[in-house]
């Protein structure tokens, strides 16, 4: 069956928990130290579609990744910008799902009318960094030894990609509750998915 990409809902928390679990108890991959319940993470999904996106993958009903974006920093200066986080169920990894995941939260935040994500790597991690500049990023910094946890400290890179051209006098974004009811949203989400199981 081919793998769909599409908006998800409070029904995928058990699986995006699942998925996410082993970043916060067995890596540094997430500054998490403690796992979410399933509750808070339908809190967080359905917070997150408020504004942003929040995608899932889902191959013969399983969740295999799930991408979303958050607020960068809180002045209103930064309406435009945001934090993109991603995973990839363990056993799916050089698939083209990362690639097509971000294809399709790039676009849809591009539509949005976002200007500016940030990602964040916990390094060491070549693989990540390799793949954030293969999909346009760039290093914009280093924060040495700023996270403390699993008994050591640990560094974090910032990539940053700029999604579309800037305007003079920038629109507000667009919310994503309104632009989900775009048929261009639909349309980006098909795009996405066409790029895998071909």
């Amino acid at each position: 069956m081919p793998t769909r990409i599409r908006i998800a809902t409070a029904f995928d928390a058990g699986q995006v928990h699942a998925i996410y679990a082993p970043a916060v108890t067995e890596s540094a991959t997430s500054f998490e130290t403690e796992v979410p319940s399933v509750d808070e993470i339908v809190r967080r999904i359905d917070g997150t579609l408020t504004t942003y996106p929040f995608i899932v993958a889902e191959r013969d009903a399983e969740i295999v990744s799930f991408v979303y974006a958050r607020r960068w920093r809180e002045r209103r200066s930064y309406d435009w910008d945001v934090e993109i986080t991603a995973f990839v169920k363990d056993g799916n990894e050089g698939r083209g799902i990362g690639r097509a995941m971000y294809t399709a939260l790039i676009d849809l935040m591009a539509a949005q009318g976002l200007a500016n994500a940030v990602a964040a790597v916990t390094v060491p991690n070549e693989a990540s960094s390799k793949f954030h500049e293969s999909m346009g990023f760039h290093l914009a910094g280093t924060f040495p030894s700023c996270g403390y946890k699993l008994g050591a400290w640990h560094t974090v890179e910032f990539w940053w990609r700029q999604l579309a051209d800037l305007p003079d006098e920038p629109r507000p974004p667009i919310p994503f509750k309104t632009f989900r009811t775009f048929p261009e949203c639909e349309q980006i989400l098909a795009n996405a998915a066409g790029m895998l199981d071909g």
